[in-house]
């Protein structure tokens, strides 16, 4: 069974390079603090929703 965290990881494919390095370094320095899992889970997910939002904005102008 596949985490919620491979699932975000996968879903990398779809952004940019820079908003993908960004996840990834957000992900590194979360991890290298001791966060839980699921509040790195949830402050990924919150990041790629981010990006969709404001891809969303970019589009509407």
């Amino acid at each position: 069974m596949s985490s919620q965290l491979s699932s975000l990881e996968n879903a990398t494919k779809y952004l940019t390079p820079a908003d993908r390095d960004q996840f990834f370094k957000i992900k590194r320095e979360m991890e290298k603090s001791g966060a839980a899992k699921k509040t790195i889970e949830e402050r990924l997910h919150a990041f790629i929703w981010e990006v969709i939002e404001s891809d969303d904005e970019d589009e509407g102008d």
